[in-house]
């Protein structure tokens, strides 16, 4: 026990402070307001009401917007679609795809016939003397009559013309000892990268190939020869002297040099290495490495080229060829062998060019490799009026983008937030501005290109000679280039635009629900992505080091995620050829992977979309349909007059109270049309019917409980300490029992007296009203009127 002079420690209830409960409590409250407010159709709410007007007002300027912007991509598209004519350079490539590669059925293998059938060097020599010389020197008519001498420029499909022959590039590596000390005694033949590119002479004495019937005159010294040099094929001319080189007699001649080649061939700023589309991109760093195009620049040539002439009889053409094999041009050196050819068409709507590159591949590993390259393009770029209508009309939307985005950009530099003008839209906008002037330049030079080839056509129909098909051939090879850039540019274009509209999208309120949507799931998609990619990784790994081997799908890590991601999403894959081998392995790795990548991951992360999307449309309620905000839009125009701005609306009702009635929203807006008002009643009232939609948040019913518990554990609190300082009433207080029972009489005597003093003064005031007098303030008596007493009764008898 504490000493008596030691004072009691104050209780924890005594220096407890009050609990600050105003912010659950204010939440409570807007809670119950906006809860009254949703079954109100004749009242709004303050804040509501000026959220939605300036929701009003940034939608309303990217509405204005949308329609640019929908027409920007409209209008693009029309226009590449008819510059590009995909149709009928189909129409045009097909054919010529067809025959040299053809599609095979289904359990059908390609042969040496075939593209896709070359595995050895005896296979690339039949493939060109069965399938791909023939197809290209027919000189015949539809009759199968041959053409006069004159006239022969080697049809393909009756149509199209060869232009200049079939090029033939040749790039062979060097022939050393092998550098491991393991292999001293083996010859290396490296493929790169960083290796010499051979130029040295080679494939022997062409004397070695006299016959009787085939001597030199027959082969090269003669009027009519096979050959232009005695050498042609084998020997590398432009590498003194960076120059184009042509054979003709004994050796090699500088193209001002030649006979007849006193015209000079005009510089070409593109003469790069053209597109090479590899068997399969991810195997083309594994090939043997050609001369790059700096290199080319840089050293000149070093390769060895050869032509077969268009405008040579098909036996000549073929004798060419079979000097080519029978000299083995191609070795255990050759690295590469590209073979260009280019169609002219000029019978379906507008001239056109038809390139086709065959690229053989040498590998080390033993094999050929083999690529294929079409590309079609059309000589004229206004092939049709209607297109300058669309490119003009293209040409405003980009100039009104331009304008639109530049007035934001001041608008933003003047009130210093220049950094806060990159967003993602205004980015996208900036970038698809770029990119529709950009597409327009691309068209004027590509018009430019197109005429330089007209020019070179006119001088390889004129001259018909080697340097002719060289330039002819250039031209030609750099239009084809060019198209492909364009194209993909073009490809690249109509993703940024379609993002741009996408983004656009968002000013549209039904349409939002969508973007929003995206949005909302971008933060847990990418963690959903983090634990996707470690497992898909260690699929494609794992797949690769069992079947990568013999399934060219899994050869390389690229293309065996490739492949895993296409299994995936269409749940479907070779099973006889993953399961040839290694049985119980596929097994395993098959229904693992089906099990937790394609049932497991891919419907996880659609559940994650769903879950927001649900939420999103939630939240929305019903916000305006397309063609309601269409109407919303034209009812502005009609009543464009009396519209209120919303900045007007905004300053107005920020000065009105907290709950707004719809008669105090005219009085104060007279002249307000009426679809304005029930457009932002009806915006308000959705607004604030979330709590309907979506419930009251966890933290909210957590907090409000919390104030409660808080309130009621005070209000108890604060009982018991009245009860303990024997509270009895105001100013009143007795903290004795006995004493309390005696003012508990005393109390209920003073009651008692009140209540009989109540009832006194009652039947008294019934009194007053009888005789006819009032009390006045004054307490003077005042005589109402005289007053009427009945006369006593009589008394009779016994009463």
């Amino acid at each position: 026990m504490a000493g008596a002079g030691e004072q009691s420690r104050p209780t924890f209830d005594e220096y407890r402070p009050m609990t600050d409960i105003s912010t659950p409590v204010k939440r409570a409250h807007e809670v119950l307001r906006h809860v009254a407010m949703c079954s109100s159709t004749r009242m709004v709410e303050r804040e509501v009401l000026k959220e939605v007007v300036l929701d009003t007002r940034r939608r309303f300027v990217g509405c204005l917007m949308l329609p640019v912007t929908l027409l920007f991509f409209t209008f693009f598209a029309i226009s590449s679609i008819i510059h590009e004519d995909v149709a009928y350079k189909h129409v045009t490539e097909f054919p010529v795809r067809s025959v040299l590669n053809p599609m095979l059925e289904e359990g059908e293998d390609a042969d040496n016939s075939m593209l896709d059938g070359l595995s050895t060097v005896e296979d690339v020599w039949v493939y060109l003397e069965n399938t791909f010389v023939p197809f290209f020197f027919r000189n015949q008519d539809f009759s199968a009559a041959d053409l006069p001498a004159d006239a022969r420029n080697s049809k393909v499909l009756e149509y199209n013309e060869v232009l200049g022959g079939i090029k033939m590039t040749l790039f062979r590596g060097p022939r050393q000892p092998c550098g491991d000390p393991l292999m001293n005694y083996l010859t290396c033949f490296p493929q790169g990268p960083g290796n010499v590119i051979s130029t040295q002479q080679y494939g022997g004495n062409i004397s070695e190939l006299y016959k009787p019937d085939k001597n030199a005159s027959y082969w090269w010294s003669g009027h009519d020869s096979i050959l232009k040099c005695q050498d042609e094929g084998f020997i590398n001319c432009g590498e003194q002297t960076h120059d184009v080189q042509y054979c003709f007699g004994g050796g090699c001649w500088v193209n001002d040099t030649i006979p007849g080649g006193e015209r000079p061939l005009p510089i070409d700023m593109w003469d790069f290495d053209r597109r090479l589309t590899p068997l399969r991109e991810e195997l083309a760093s594994k090939m043997p490495v050609a001369q790059s195009a700096v290199a080319k620049l840089v050293e000149g040539p070093k390769n060895f080229e050869f032509r077969l002439q268009a405008n040579d009889t098909i036996d000549k053409t073929m004798a060419r060829l079979m000097y080519l094999k029978e000299r083995g041009w191609i070795d255990e050196q050759t690295l590469q062998m590209k073979i260009d050819v280019t169609l002219y068409n000029y019978q379906i709507k507008v001239p056109r060019l038809c390139n086709v590159q065959f690229n053989f591949l040498f590998s080390r590993g033993g094999g050929v490799f083999t690529t294929q390259s079409f590309e079609v393009s059309a000589l004229k770029t206004f092939n049709d009026k209607i297109v300058i209508v669309f490119d003009l009309l293209f040409a405003l939307t980009v100039a009104l983008s331009t304008f639109y985005i530049a007035l934001e950009f001041l608008k933003d530099m003047k009130t210093g937030r220049l950094l806060g003008h990159f967003t993602l839209a205004n980015v996208v906008t900036w970038l698809s501005c770029a990119i529709g002037f950009l597409h327009l330049c691309g068209l004027a030079a590509r018009f430019f290109m197109q005429k330089t080839v007209m020019a070179a056509l006119d001088g390889y129909i004129t001259y018909q000679d080697d340097y002719a098909a060289d330039v002819v051939t250039k031209a030609a090879a750099n239009v084809n280039f060019t198209s492909y850039v364009f194209r993909v540019f073009q490809t690249v274009a109509y993703i940024v635009f379609m993002f741009r509209c996408f983004l656009s999208l968002r000013f549209q309120p039904r349409m939002a629900i969508i973007t929003t949507t995206l949005a909302g799931t971008t933060c847990d998609l990418f963690h959903f992505f983090l634990v996707l990619l470690p497992t898909w990784f260690g699929f494609a790994a794992s797949a690769q080091l069992m079947f990568g081997r013999r399934v060219q799908y899994f050869s390389t890590l690229t293309s065996g995620f490739c492949f895993c991601l296409q299994i995936m999403l269409e749940g479907e894959f070779d099973w006889p050829l993953i399961s040839a081998e290694d049985f119980w392995f596929a097994i395993a790795w098959a229904w693992i992977y089906m099990l937790l990548m394609v049932l497991i991951m891919l419907n996880l992360c659609l559940a994650i979309i769903m879950e927001v999307y649900a939420q999103v449309n939630r939240h929305q309620g019903e916000t305006m349909t397309l063609w309601g905000h269409i109407g919303y839009l034209v009812n502005r125009a009609i009543y464009f007059k009396h519209w209120v701005p919303d900045m007007e609306i905004w300053e107005r009702v920020s000065e009105m109270p907290q709950c707004i009635v719809v008669d105090e929203l005219r009085e104060a807006f007279p002249l307000m049309p009426a679809p304005q008002v029930n457009f932002l009643v009806n915006a308000s009232r959705n607004a604030v019917r979330v709590i309907q939609r979506e419930g009251i948040d966890v933290t909210y019913t957590v907090q409000m409980l919390a104030a409660i518990h808080i309130s009621l554990e005070e209000v108890a609190n604060d009982l018991v300490k009245l009860k303990r300082r024997g509270w009895m009433g105001k100013g009143l207080e007795v903290s004795n029992d006995k004493d309390r029972d005696f003012v508990k009489e005393i109390l209920s005597g003073i009651s008692m007296q009140t209540h009989w003093m109540h009832l006194t003064q009652e039947h008294l005031s019934k009194i007053y009203q009888k005789v006819g007098i009032t009390e006045m303030p004054t307490s003077d008596w005042k005589l109402i009127k005289k007053a009427e007493v009945a006369p006593p009764p009589v008394h009779q008898g016994n009463d």
